[in-house]
């Protein structure tokens, strides 16, 4: 009995030493953040090797701490990333901060399942990711080169996605919004930037001085999960009309005698009214757009009410036509038309023969638009 007793007690005192061992070896391996190299932007391209990768962290409030940028190529992003980790002797890099995923427009046009699938699968990236492509350039051109040692790439997309926020023109899709899209419809918006001179310089610099950053140019387009064109930031407009997703952006339309006039949109719907014949064909497609706008900037002295909101009309007509035309062209259903139409009329559409994919290309199409001015200042009331 006695002997039962003394094992026992050796054996929580082995459990207990353990314990304390495991412990301590726990805290000798574990790393304050401020200890780890955070990086918050990964840059993808297309590469002889297969992929290059590129990192930056987010610049530091001391002066003397510049944003850290690394770069490296693999077979695949996991292997550039550990020839990152061996060649820069980083061995704290810590990755599970990314903010941000940039592709170049190359790697982009290739296809860009690969990262994708990364991000499902890496247990560092989430899938609220925001992703970009870099229009013209490469991803690794603006992760190593915006900025300077106040502001990096980081900063930059932080600013990118804030702006898009608020307005019509623009918008963030997370890797999980472009997965769900691809699902669905083979096609998907990503929010697309341009590589350009910054605004914050020192008025004594030249262009050639200023330091670059990248700034929102509209939406790269996707079908079957690579990149198949772009649409700049005023198409951008009448995308947010035909998605619901209208904010406040400007528009800038002539007056009666020729003048610019700036109008800020402040917000919108679109109808869509489908027509369908007696044996169940989808027949055309009729778009209603409403819009709500203030004069921002001009001189509208000489203008009436009804010719700016006829040139608003008009602007607005052209924006929306140009991306369903685009649209019927790459084949490609990025507006997700189907899924409204679905919700509007359920039976009919899952009795569409051919589908809808098959019959968008050479659907015809009605555009109306109706806009309304608010807030004129200036402009003379109706007669």
């Amino acid at each position: 009995m006695i002997r039962q007793f003394r094992n026992a007690m050796l054996l929580s005192i082995i459990i207990i030493v353990g314990l304390c061992l495991g412990g301590c070896g726990l805290r000798e391996q574990a790393r304050e953040v401020d200890e780890l190299l955070v990086m918050q932007t990964m840059g993808l391209d297309s590469d002889p090797r297969g992929v290059l990768l590129s990192l930056s962290s987010a610049a530091s409030a001391a002066p003397d701490n510049p944003p850290v940028r690394l770069q490296s190529a693999g077979a695949s992003i996991t292997t550039a990333l550990e020839h990152i980790r061996v060649g820069a002797n980083e061995e704290d890099l810590f990755c599970a901060h990314i903010g941000h995923l940039l592709i170049g427009e190359a790697a982009a046009r290739k296809g860009i399942r690969p990262a994708l699938d990364y991000v499902c699968r890496s247990g560092d990236l989430r899938l609220s990711v925001p992703l970009y492509i870099l229009r013209e350039r490469d991803a690794q051109e603006a992760v190593l080169g915006t900025g300077d040692k106040s502001f990096g790439i980081c900063d930059a997309l932080d600013s990118v996605d804030a702006d898009l926020r608020a307005r019509g023109d623009g918008h963030c899709a997370s890797a999980a919004d472009i997965l769900r899209d691809l699902e669905r419809y083979d096609s998907a918006l990503v929010c697309a930037v341009a590589f350009r001179p910054s605004a914050e310089t020192d008025q004594s610099a030249g262009a050639e001085d200023r330091p670059q950053t990248v700034l929102p140019d509209g939406y790269a387009v996707l079908k079957g999960g690579a990149l198949c064109g772009f649409l700049d930031r005023e198409q951008a407009v009448g995308v947010g009309f035909l998605t619901g997703n209208t904010g406040i952006c400007e528009l800038t339309v002539t007056d009666q005698a020729g003048l610019p006039v700036t109008l800020m949109l402040t917000g919108g719907k679109c109808t869509l009214e489908p027509r369908w014949t007696d044996d169940g064909r989808l027949e055309a497609l009729g778009v209603q757009v409403e819009a709500e706008a203030l004069l921002a900037e001009g001189s509208a002295n000489n203008t009436s009410l009804d010719y700016l909101e006829m040139m608003l009309e008009r602007a607005l007509s052209e924006h929306v036509r140009q991306v369903l035309q685009l649209s019927k062209q790459w084949k490609a259903d990025f507006l997700g038309l189907e899924g409204r139409l679905e919700r509007l009329s359920p039976r009919k559409m899952r009795a569409l023969n051919p589908d809808f994919a098959v019959r968008w290309p050479s659907l015809p199409l009605t555009v109306s638009v109706s806009a309304r001015l608010t807030g004129t200042g200036d402009v003379e009331d109706r007669p």
